[in-house]
């Protein structure tokens, strides 16, 4: 193990970015890879069709990832500013909270109101989003459904900020010991849960939105952080690797073998104890994941990698918009074309579709955090304790 705490007053690993892009990528896989259902995708790939759809939602296990990885962060950050201070600034870790994520958040809510007036849109949704005004998009999921509306997505910061109201209490109270239970707590609450929920034959977004059941990717991250204890692993690069796959491997049969994403393609509920494999399995996936990239040298990282992890909170707002923007104008038109050479041609214009929804993502991405993001990550470094990340492009 290598240390990590040559100064207390700054934790920053440019390999955490890198995680943060691969984490916004598989979220972005699993909005935008062809399905199964589609007849000329399944003759495409003839018997591997429920190879391919196990990968597919594997890559949903990306938001997973991100749950532990601001879990594993707050955890060291917060336990360095208590070694540093002697506590915990309760109120300035919320001021650093808000001034990251209700800027972006709100404006990404209030361009899915624009959207949903658009044509086709459904209007009625713009009340529905009014439990993501007020941090509950999650548990509308849970207890209504989904939302056609692209800003859909932000259901996964209310489960942020719902884990946030009890996580910077627990570090600053409780010692390192205790913090081993308070993670077990965490891990039986979301069995618990788990296991309810496969009994009572609960739907896919009953389970996949709820609050307690993804417990268990917080706990992940903050345990590896205690076992971490400040150090980072030294590992060959075999090692690494090998640690990947593993972690890969956790997810695909998290979807293969116990059916984590069974709600998808409307299948049934697995039942209680595939439920509870299949988490234990995702939690197991992030935190392997996070092992095998956790202090890689940095001559082994792009730069552009971690710049587009350093925006991924942009990526992930605006990516279900520049989805339905290009869906509309590219995806709808060829559609409605329905002509035979076309037709011939909708497997580029669908890899087409899907470049040009990337970029536009990645572009309104960076002119966010260039211009809008920015002034409040200014705000927000004045509220440091422990120096975490540099503002790109801030002097």
């Amino acid at each position: 193990m290598q240390t990590t705490r040559d100064s207390r007053s700054q934790f920053y690993r440019p390999e955490l970015d890198v995680v943060r892009f691969l984490a916004f990528l598989l979220v972005y896989l699993v909005h935008t890879l062809p399905s199964t259902r589609d007849p000329r995708v399944a003759h495409l790939l003839k018997g591997f069709g429920p190879i391919f759809d196990a990968i597919a939602h594997a890559c949903g296990f990306g938001l997973s990832l991100f749950f532990a990885l601001s879990a594993f962060l707050i955890c060291e950050l917060l336990l360095r500013e208590r070694a540093a201070t002697g506590s915990v600034a309760i109120k300035q870790f919320y001021i650093r909270r808000i001034l990251r994520i209700w800027p972006l958040y709100y404006l990404g809510l209030a361009i899915g109101v624009a959207f949903a007036f658009l044509p086709g849109a459904a209007t009625t949704e713009v009340a529905k989003m009014g439990w993501f005004a007020i941090f509950l998009g999650a548990w509308y999921f849970v207890i209504h459904g989904g939302l056609r509306n692209p800003a859909a997505v932000l259901w996964s910061v209310s489960v942020e900020e719902q884990f946030y109201l009890i996580a910077p209490w627990m570090i600053k109270w409780l010692g390192h010991k205790s913090l081993y239970g308070f993670c077990l707590a965490l891990i039986l609450v979301a069995n618990a849960w788990l296991f309810y929920l496969g009994r009572v034959d609960a739907s896919f977004s009953t389970i996949w939105a709820n609050t307690f059941v993804e417990f268990e990717c917080f706990a992940a991250g903050i345990l590896l952080c205690l076992v971490l204890r400040g150090r980072l692993p030294g590992l060959a690069a075999w090692q690494r690797l090998a640690l990947l796959a593993l972690g890969l491997a956790c997810w695909f049969f998290a979807c293969y073998g116990f059916h984590t994403f069974f709600g998808i393609y409307g299948g049934p509920n697995p039942g209680s104890w595939l439920l509870i494999g299949g988490w234990a399995l995702d939690a197991s996936g992030c935190v392997l994941f996070l092992l095998a990239l956790l202090g890689l040298d940095e001559k082994f990282l792009p730069g552009w990698a971690i710049y587009l992890g350093r925006i991924s909170f942009g990526l992930y707002v605006f990516h279900g918009f520049a989805i339905s923007v290009t869906n509309r104008l590219i995806i709808g038109n060829v559609v409605a074309f329905n002509n035979p050479f076309v037709n011939k041609l909708k497997g580029p214009i669908y890899v087409l579709n899907f470049a040009l929804a990337f970029g536009l993502t990645v572009a309104v991405a960076s002119l966010s955090y260039r211009y809008f993001e920015t002034p409040f990550l200014r705000m927000k470094k004045r509220h440091s304790v422990i120096e975490s990340q540099p503002i790109q492009g801030a002097g």
